[in-house]
């Protein structure tokens, strides 16, 4: 290895790691999921997203588990990666777009333990006038730990877009 490598610092070290190692933090963890969401295959409108993820050693609390709050950092990453896969997130920042969560709520079935691998289900669960909703599942060994639904409200120009629009302009 060259002496950069050796110094811990590689320029594009990050796209050769996977969530599941142990330098990854929020920031990285975005630009990895955008970095290889088309890896996973393309998803169609109603179809499940799944992003294989691990709980790494600074998502964890003094209880010894996920930080309640890393749920929804982490069903942020599932919303990215399902965007990007489906298609429309490019569409988004195209027309400048932007998702704005309105609404989040969480359920908690189990705790997710240091180095556990998980997967995080995304899909959009319906909508209303004004609103997209998501249910997003972090599922082990086939079993839901945790359950989201996030409600969200898409904004161009500092405006609500709804849906009867936002759905032609994405292209779904």
């Amino acid at each position: 290895p060259d002496a950069a490598t050796r110094r811990g610092y590689a320029p594009f070290a990050l796209l050769e790691t996977t969530p599941e190692d142990p330098r990854m933090n929020r920031v990285p963890r975005i630009l990895w999921t955008v970095a290889t969401a088309k890896r996973r295959g393309r998803v169609a409108p109603g179809e499940v997203a799944v992003l294989p993820l691990r709980v790494l050693p600074n998502d964890i609390d003094f209880a010894w588990h996920m930080n309640n709050g890393v749920y929804f950092t982490m069903a942020d990453l599932g919303r990215i990666d399902l965007a990007i896969r489906s298609g429309w997130g490019l569409a988004q920042v195209r027309k400048r777009v932007a998702p704005v969560v309105m609404q989040e709520t969480m359920t908690f079935r189990s705790s997710l333990t240091p180095l556990q691998a998980y997967e995080l289900h995304t899909v959009i669960a319906g909508w209303d006038r004004v609103s997209v909703y998501f249910e997003q599942r972090f599922v082990v060994d086939g079993q839901v730990s945790a359950q989201a639904l996030v409600r969200m409200r898409f904004l161009q120009r500092g405006k609500g877009v709804d849906t009867d629009r936002l759905w032609p302009m994405l292209g779904i």
